[in-house]
C-alpha cells in the first residue's frame, strides 16, 4: 500500500529527500533560535503551527479506518483466528511495555512536582475508577459515526476491524452478486487508503513549516511571567 511521489528537483531537492527526523530536529532548532532572537514579535507565526496540528488531526481517523479495513479484509477468513490471537498478544505486550515505560519515567522525572494545578477546583470531586468490564465495553461503539466524529480511537479501531472482517467474508461469498459487491467496496477502501497515504506524505512535507512555529510559540510563552500567561 504505497504511492510513489514524483522526483523533486530544484533548490528544495535536499529537503524532500531528507529523513523526517532530520526535518523535525531542524524545525526544533530553527524555532528555538528564532524565538530567542525575535521574541514576542514573532508570535504572528503561531497560526502555521495551529494549521500543522489541525492537518495531523485531520488525517488520523481516515488513516485508521481505511488502513485497518483494508488490512483486515485482506486476511483470509480461514486465518482470522490465528492472526487475531497474535494481534491480541502483541497489543497486550506493547501496552504493558508502554505502561511500564510511563510509570518508570514518571517516578524518575516526577513531572509537575511542586506545581499548583488548581487543587481547589477539584476539591469535593470524587474520582471513580472504571471497572475492567466497563473499560472493555467502551471499546465497542454505540454509534461508530459518533466515535469517528469525536475522535475516539479505540471504538473506531474496533469498528474498522469488524467491518473489514465482514468484508473479507463477502469477497469469498458463493453468491456472485454479494461477491461483486464485496470486491467493489474493497476496491473503494483500498483506493481511499492509497489516497490517504499520499495526503500523509503531503502533511509530512509541512513539518519544516509547522514544527518551527510550534516551537517558536512555546519558546515565547516560556519567556513570559506566569501572571501574563
Amino acid at each position: 500500500m504505497s504511492t510513489e511521489l514524483g522526483q523533486k528537483k530544484g533548490i528544495m531537492d535536499w529537503y524532500f529527500k531528507s529523513n523526517l527526523l532530520i526535518r523535525i530536529l531542524l524545525g526544533l532548532v530553527l524555532g528555538a533560535i528564532v524565538g530567542v532572537i525575535a521574541g514576542p514579535s514573532i508570535v504572528w507565526i503561531n497560526p502555521l503551527g495551529d494549521l500543522f496540528v489541525r492537518l495531523l488531526k485531520m488525517i488520523v481517523m481516515p488513516v485508521i479506518i481505511f488502513s485497518l479495513v483494508v488490512g483486515s479484509a485482506s486476511i483470509s477468513p480461514a486465518r482470522l483466528g490465528r492472526v487475531g490471537i497474535k494481534i491480541i498478544i502483541f497489543y497486550l505486550l506493547t501496552s504493558a511495555f508502554a505502561v511500564a515505560v510511563g510509570l518508570l519515567a514518571g517516578n524518575i522525572f516526577r513531572p509537575g512536582l511542586g506545581m499548583a494545578l488548581g487543587a481547589g477546583e477539584a476539591a469535593g470531586r470524587e474520582l471513580v475508577r472504571p471497572s475492567l468490564i466497563n473499560t472493555l465495553l467502551n471499546i465497542v461503539p454505540k454509534n461508530p459515526f459518533s466515535s469517528i466524529a469525536s475522535g475516539a480511537v479505540l471504538p473506531t479501531i474496533f469498528f474498522a476491524i469488524i467491518f473489514g472482517i465482514g468484508l473479507s467474508y463477502l469477497k469469498i461469498s458463493k453468491n456472485e452478486r454479494i461477491k461483486k459487491a464485496g470486491n467493489a467496496v474493497f476496491d473503494f477502501v483500498d483506493g481511499a487508503a492509497e489516497v490517504m497515504c499520499l495526503v500523509v506524505r503531503w502533511v509530512r512535507l509541512l513539518t519544516w513549516t509547522g514544527q518551527p512555529s510550534i516551537r517558536v510559540y512555546a519558546q515565547f510563552l516560556s519567556a513570559l511571567p506566569s501572571a501574563c500567561r
